[in-house]
């Protein structure tokens, strides 16, 4: 009746949506605060999870950057090479003769007009072969104006792209990603978001869209999205493997977070018949007081200098590395190691630490009970959209 018996399309839907999204979230903040106010929650418990949307983008949309960065640089060499040919005599070419200069679309159109001013400046040609050097003239400076708008496109599809791998023409926002339903078994990437939710007695308490195919590279702006909502942090934060990393780790210890996040290879840890490598670093015998590790075989492996990494997030890791004295000879070597030389091993003291750590609490009659409970949290919060509700990909 109010709507006088029209029924709004799905475009009017969307662009209500966009036009009100900060009201939505905020409306989304008060509602938990309720649930909070009401005892249903307490907010001081993450369950978190992720999974991938499919985009509503066609996946044939793609725009890879490993090509346009492949096809810009050729298309450098093409510009500097046409430029070359068309005159030799105004300044600019003289930067287009040297290695390494980077052309961009404004320097291309200053070349370009200066260009066209020095051709107009040219006498009205006469013989045959003066006539043919001019068209020959601006059929190249037409060249290069389509070149000007290739490298155009170019520097927008990067731009757009900003720090990830793809994207989608027709979804910007949407990076492409493997989905776990992959009906033709080829490992075809599709357009897509990761959704990561945080919830508590099934539910959503916190919820982002991410470009970073991997959960490991969401945790702590996640983390951080939870305390711009409610002003604080949960004091207990659940999540399977996929967040067990060191910057994870270190960034939950900062803000004194419970981690019960598990870390690689902890489930097959966990199996009644597990047996440990015994020449893998850590099942070795590790002195730390005079810093060095002991092999199998009872040798010393002494500390022989640092290793330095940075991950694709910027986070800084070292690891120290250590080295036997005499593998030569060893009745192990076969199983130790089969590489030439005294066997080297890296190990980071404070990943290890965390591990143990997160060891403890996810072994505990505390862990073991987030442990159970995880597994109804976000996981029915994912079947409800997914497989009750359908959705799987966005229908806007």
């Amino acid at each position: 009746y109010l709507a006088g018996y029209e029924q709004p399309d799905f475009i009017t839907i969307n662009r209500f949506r966009n036009r009100v999204k900060k009201e939505i979230n905020n409306i989304f903040t008060q509602v938990v605060l309720i649930l909070s106010a009401k005892g249903l929650i307490s907010l001081d418990v993450e369950y978190i999870d992720g999974t991938k949307i499919e985009s509503k983008a066609n996946k044939y949309t793609f725009v890879w950057r490993r090509t346009v960065e492949k096809n810009r640089a050729k298309l450098q060499e093409q510009i500097r090479t046409l430029l070359l040919q068309v005159d030799d005599v105004i300044a600019q070419d003289n930067a287009a003769k040297k290695e390494g200069v980077e052309f961009t679309a404004d320097l291309l159109s200053e070349i370009s007009e200066e260009l066209n001013k020095s051709l107009e400046s040219v006498p009205e040609p006469k013989t045959k072969e003066e006539k043919l050097a001019i068209r020959t003239k601006k059929k190249q400076l037409k060249e290069l104006d389509k070149k000007r708008n290739k490298l155009h496109e170019y520097d927008q599809h990067l731009e757009i792209m900003g720090e990830r791998n793809s994207y989608s023409k027709t979804d910007s926002d949407a990076t492409f990603m493997h989905m776990k339903e992959d009906a033709m078994r080829n490992g075809q990437t599709k357009p897509g978001y990761n959704l990561q939710i945080a919830t508590e007695n099934q539910f959503i308490t916190d919820f982002a869209l991410y470009a970073n195919r991997t959960d490991t590279l969401t945790l702590p702006s996640f983390l951080e999205s939870f305390n711009s909502r409610y002003n604080r942090y949960a004091k207990t934060v659940v999540a399977d493997s996929g967040y067990g990393s060191e910057e994870n780790y270190l960034f939950m210890d900062t803000h004194n977070i419970e981690a019960y996040v598990k870390y690689n290879y902890f489930h097959k840890e966990q199996r009644p018949r597990y047996t440990p490598n015994p020449f893998s670093p850590a099942s070795l015998y590790y002195n730390k007081e005079q810093d060095f590790y002991v092999c199998p075989m009872g040798q010393h492996m002494k500390r022989i200098g640092m290793k330095r990494s940075i991950t694709s997030n910027g986070f800084v890791t070292y690891s120290v590395r250590y080295q036997a004295e005499r593998c030569e000879g060893c009745p192990l070597r076969g199983s130790c190691f089969k590489a030439r030389g005294n066997r080297i091993i890296e190990v980071n003291h404070q990943l290890q630490q965390y591990k143990q750590k997160a060891r403890e609490l996810l072994t505990s009659k505390e862990g073991i009970k987030h442990r159970g409970q995880r597994c109804i949290e976000p996981e029915a919060v994912f079947g409800q959209t997914k497989y009750n509700k359908a959705y799987k990909r966005f229908r806007h």
